[in-house]
């Protein structure tokens, strides 16, 4: 199904593949470029993605000019959308030059729907499997040209595959068993015990994936690393022969594993040099050459400096959280979106990078707010976010009468707030938030 405005001014076209992260921000630079902008979805909507996903109204309202959709009733695969594509090219007298994933889902057919339409700039082919999966990545960042250190881990079926790749790869628990193509932290689960693995297998074997396109017939059975977490966000210039540190987050987390806060770092920090390196070189090893991508890793900090980084997975697009975003508010001279198209461009290294990084001038906080139980909210008490100087954005997704899960990912969650300013003044307002924002089950 097609939606069309109809008044684009400019054949220079830009196509963004299932619109759901940071897609304003995306749409608003390519405007400021000129582009005529589509949007095509292709993954399915499940329900508990739906509430993230832009209707054709609200994406055309604020500048995209043609709309693809895709529904149960008329499913579109890649071939599909390569078509619907080429024919509305033809009838518009459009160049497509762009295509960039604004999902997790959407990296596994970007860069198919590149080669298909034309567009030069794209990832190589033979590496998606690298770019999605979450096991190929780990044997494309350990292979012997890159030999980086990786989690232990095997692909497992059942309760005595996991038993047996236990002893085989001679690990203790706590292991992470979690779905090879999630996404959000969906279907990740830290087991301590033999039990808690069962109960891991039981919930991700022959269940939707998080995608919700198949059934899931294998689960991956990885080391559980110790360290502190953090998601290095880079984008590839000139065609992949310049990685650049766009943003630096290290992430806290609650004792159920759920993350409660993500913060933003100063890459130029010497703490941060091995860490760095390693996510580039994993960045090269997935054949990310075009756009955006994010390698979540742990490091261990030793004598002021964070050593033995291990990948935990890479996403070849823009983070998730609004990073990009507030890595903007961070330096007033970084524009990430209009740097995302150039990069996709195989375009040279934008202004606002210094050294191969984007230095943020002001502190970032990301702020995840967990219902700790299941049931129906009776009451939901919240910080008056008018008063509190810092609060940049905030999102509550949830509200009284909702029956709701407890939260187990990054989806469920009940609400999200971003906080922009002085590291203190940040800091005691995020004690603020912590200590108001509270959830009675009726």
């Amino acid at each position: 199904m097609e939606h069309d405005k109809d008044n684009s001014t400019s054949n220079k076209t830009i196509v963004i593949v299932d619109p759901v992260t940071e897609w304003r921000g995306v749409v608003a630079a390519a405007k400021q470029l000129q582009y005529t902008i589509v949007a095509c979805f292709l993954s399915p909507v499940t329900e508990k993605l739906r509430k993230f996903v832009p209707t054709a109204a609200a994406l055309q309202s604020l500048g995209v000019d043609h709309v693809l959709l895709s529904s149960e009733e008329q499913p579109r695969d890649v071939y599909a959308c390569a078509r619907d594509l080429k024919i509305l090219s033809q009838r518009r007298c459009l160049h497509l030059e762009v295509v960039i994933p604004l999902s997790e889902t959407a990296v596994e057919f970007t860069d198919i729907l590149a080669s298909m339409l034309g567009v030069p700039a794209h990832n190589g082919l033979d590496t998606i499997l690298c770019r999605r999966d979450k096991g190929f990545m780990k044997e494309a960042a350990s292979s012997t040209d890159r030999g980086l250190r990786v989690a232990k881990f095997a692909r497992v079926r059942c309760m005595d595959d996991v038993l047996a790749a236990i002893r085989s790869l001679r690990l203790n628990y706590p292991v992470v068993i979690k779905t090879p193509q999630g996404f959000s932290s969906t279907d990740v689960f830290i087991c301590e015990t033999q039990p808690d693995a069962a109960h891991a297998m039981d919930v991700i074997i022959d269940s939707r994936s998080p995608d919700g396109r198949a059934n899931v017939d294998h689960a991956l059975l990885e080391e559980y690393i110790e360290g502190d977490e953090f998601a290095v966000n880079v984008m590839a210039f000139e065609h992949g022969d310049c990685i650049v540190i766009t943003d630096l987050w290290r992430y806290a987390k609650q004792k159920n594993a759920n993350y409660s806060s993500a913060e933003i770092c100063d890459a130029h920090d010497a703490r941060y040099i091995r860490l760095l390196e390693y996510a580039k070189e994993v960045v090269r090893a997935v054949g990310i050459r075009y756009g955006a991508g994010h390698v979540e890793l742990k490091a261990v900090l030793e004598m002021n400096e964070y050593v033995r980084p291990m990948l935990v997975e890479v996403g070849a697009r823009l983070s998730g959280g609004s990073k990009a975003t507030m890595s903007r508010l961070a330096n007033s001279g970084w524009n990430p979106f209009q740097a995302l198209i150039r990069s996709h461009l195989g375009a040279s290294v934008p202004d606002g990078v210094e050294n191969g990084m984007v230095r943020p001038k002001r502190f970032v906080r990301h702020l995840f707010l967990s219902l700790e139980k299941p049931g129906v909210i009776h009451k939901l008490a919240l910080p008056d976010f008018s008063e509190l100087s810092t609060c940049h954005t905030h999102a509550i997704i949830v509200k009284e009468g909702d029956a709701v899960d407890a939260t187990s990912d990054i989806t469920s969650c009940a609400g999200f707030v971003w906080l922009v300013g002085e590291r203190e003044v940040v800091d005691t307002e995020t004690d603020i938030i912590q200590n108001e924002f509270r959830v009675e089950m009726g």
